[in-house]
């Protein structure tokens, strides 16, 4: 029996890696690497001009126990777990330890990456305001990646629990023990005061593992878990490519009826689908939103004419990158297929709905100078964003349609 649940494991493993990596490499293509090398450069150079501003007054400590609290309370389970396993996998419950503890570690280990890059993001701050030295990096590599094991192993305790109210009570408690203890570390507090919140915190992981002992597995909110992660998943890999296995939440806006109360003919047609499904469908309308206001807010909080630029050309390649998986989005539609127009038409429309889309949000880039009464700047930010957006739409996405109409018929 041991060895059917071993290899259970060891399956759901290579299945997981093997759907990680069928969208991986459509997600982290040359040009991707390209605009996060391009923007990671320019956000390292940024940083380290600003560092060199901060005074030992900065509050250094504060921000890295509160932002490296946050990350570490956010400690999901991976569990591999499917719909079926409520049904077949019960009779198994008290047999599933090994499993479910080789789960905790190989979330440990997908997950402690994100910890490694904060926290050496913030090392730099941290010397520069503490007067401390490169060399305690290791020291609080080393305590931060114990606490990511305490955080999982006490969230794994929480989930014997069905009441939301209980996981929202754990996460804030957690947040405060994981930042409290970093921030006296980071602090140089006395050892005794460290030593203190480490106890209460052992106390914690105890009484729940204590108590978990006399609770049963709760399968069904596992299993809902595991689908929404891996939903996440699906709608970043969605931003790079199609993902038959994501469905799209469609919503009515009557709101923004107006964009398509035109007068109709035939060469509208998929100009309207296009529309409608650009403004009624949650993964490209919210992505449109997301990256049109985190873009305007970027710009906004920028003294520099030319980042401010650089940050707009880089959210509209994103902006129009991500859109143009909507191009295949009615080529299994048997309606759609039998519709007496060309691909030209076709391919004019989206292109035309592209433009407009990235026309409408270089329009939003250039209002935070518009607000601080910058009013050159806001037209050069502009013409850059549509000079930028003819480009995209009109050349880079025409090789890529092209290869997706090929790629279609083979």
């Amino acid at each position: 029996m041991m060895n059917n649940i071993e290899s259970i494991w060891k399956k759901r493993i290579l299945e997981y890696n093997q759907e990680l990596q069928k969208y991986l490499k459509y997600m982290f293509n040359d040009h991707l690497l390209f605009v996060l090398i391009f923007a990671l450069g320019g956000a390292a150079f940024t940083y380290n001009q600003w560092v060199k501003t901060l005074d030992p007054t900065f509050p250094a400590a504060y921000i890295m126990a509160a932002l490296l609290g946050l990350v570490l309370a956010w400690s999901p389970v991976y569990t591999f777990l499917k719909e079926a396993d409520a049904v077949f996998l019960i009779p198994l419950e008290n047999r599933l330890s090994s499993y479910f503890r080789k789960n905790i570690w190989i979330s440990f280990l997908f997950q402690s990456y994100i910890q490694l890059l904060i926290l050496a993001a913030m090392m730099p701050m941290y010397v520069a305001v503490s007067g401390n030295g490169f060399n305690r990096f290791f020291p609080l590599l080393g305590l931060v990646l114990g606490l990511k094991v305490w955080n999982l192993y006490v969230r794994w305790y929480i989930l014997r629990f069905q009441e939301r109210e209980v996981h929202f009570i754990d996460s804030s408690i957690r947040f405060l023990l994981t930042g409290t203890l970093l921030l006296l570390v980071l602090s140089d507090a006395h050892l005794l005061m460290v030593v203190a919140v480490a106890i209460v915190m052992a106390g914690y992981l105890l009484y729940f593992y204590q108590t978990a002992k006399r609770k049963n597995i709760k399968w069904d909110l596992l299993i809902h878990l595991e689908e929404q992660r891996m939903l996440l998943f699906y709608r970043l890999a969605n931003m790079f490519t199609d993902v038959p296995k994501l469905k799209g939440k469609v919503y009515r806006r009557k709101w923004l009826d107006f964009l398509v109360k035109t007068a109709f003919s035939q060469g509208d047609t998929y100009r309207h689908l296009y529309l409608r499904s650009l403004v009624r469908t949650s993964e490209y309308s919210g992505l449109y939103l997301r990256l049109t206001l985190i873009g305007a807010v970027v710009i906004y909080a920028n003294q520099s004419l030319v980042i401010s630029i650089m940050t707009a050309l880089l959210f509209l390649y994103l902006t129009g990158f991500q859109l143009i998986p909507l191009y295949k989005r009615f080529d299994y539609k048997i309606w759609v297929l039998i519709y007496p127009l060309s691909t030209e038409l076709k391919t004019t429309s989206f292109k035309k709905i592209l433009l407009q889309s990235m026309f409408v949000q270089s329009v939003f880039f250039a209002l935070p100078f518009l607000i601080k009464g910058m009013w050159m700047e806001s037209a050069i930010e502009l013409l850059c964003g549509f000079i930028f957006s003819v480009l995209f739409s009109q050349f880079y996405s025409t090789r890529r349609l092209k290869r997706m109409e090929e790629n279609l018929f083979l």
